[in-house]
């Protein structure tokens, strides 16, 4: 039996940052790196065991904990994750069914619904949750939770409310085991 072992020599190409990731044209080495800043800036593209790994929960608890507390403080909240293919979206979105591999999604829901449990044991509230699931691909909407509607769902804006996409499904829910039934439908719909 014959073993090859080949050994490359390689160039870190992105640098990352607390506020700012630099890249490097590999084409021009003699290029300075082009840097960018941002409000978080993560690697997790090594070990959890590397001191600059960036664990789902530290996503989380950098975007996460501040959306729902403005969502609670009666603002609307967005998050969109944006990138080419195989970019880690849907990792950071959704995660793995792992312990430790949630993502913000999963986290969120799950902090939701026990800010929900602790305010009504507190005070006289009432909260009605309500749960869409699209997909926006090639410039068309798709309703992930109502399938068999294949036409182009359009987005709208509404005078007081702002944008919205009419015809989109909306399907109250009481907890994240809910959310994770119909995110599990949705899904087999894409």
């Amino acid at each position: 039996m014959l073993r090859v072992a080949l050994v490359l020599q390689t160039t870190l190409l992105v640098e990352y940052g607390s506020l700012q990731s630099s890249i490097l044209n590999p084409k021009y080495p003699k290029e300075p790196a082009k840097t960018f800043s941002f409000d978080y800036s993560y690697w997790s593209h090594t070990t959890p065991e590397d001191s600059s790994f960036a664990s789902q929960n530290l996503v989380y608890n950098d975007i996460g904990k501040e959306m729902l507390a403005h969502a609670f403080e009666g603002y609307n909240v967005c998050i969109f994750a944006y990138g080419q293919t195989g970019s880690g979206k849907s990792y950071t979105m959704m995660g793995r069914q792992e312990e430790g591999q949630e993502g913000i999604i999963p986290m969120l829901c799950e902090d939701l619904f026990e800010k929900i449990n602790e305010d009504n044991n507190k005070e006289q509230l009432s909260y009605s949750v309500e749960v869409s699931y699209m997909e926006i691909y090639c410039e068309r909407v798709r309703d992930l939770l109502n399938p068999k509607n294949k036409a182009n769902l359009r987005v709208r804006e509404h005078p007081l409310l702002g944008p919205y996409v009419e015809d989109l499904s909306k399907l109250a829910v009481t907890s994240y085991t809910d959310i994770a039934d119909l995110m599990d439908a949705g899904n087999k719909a894409r």
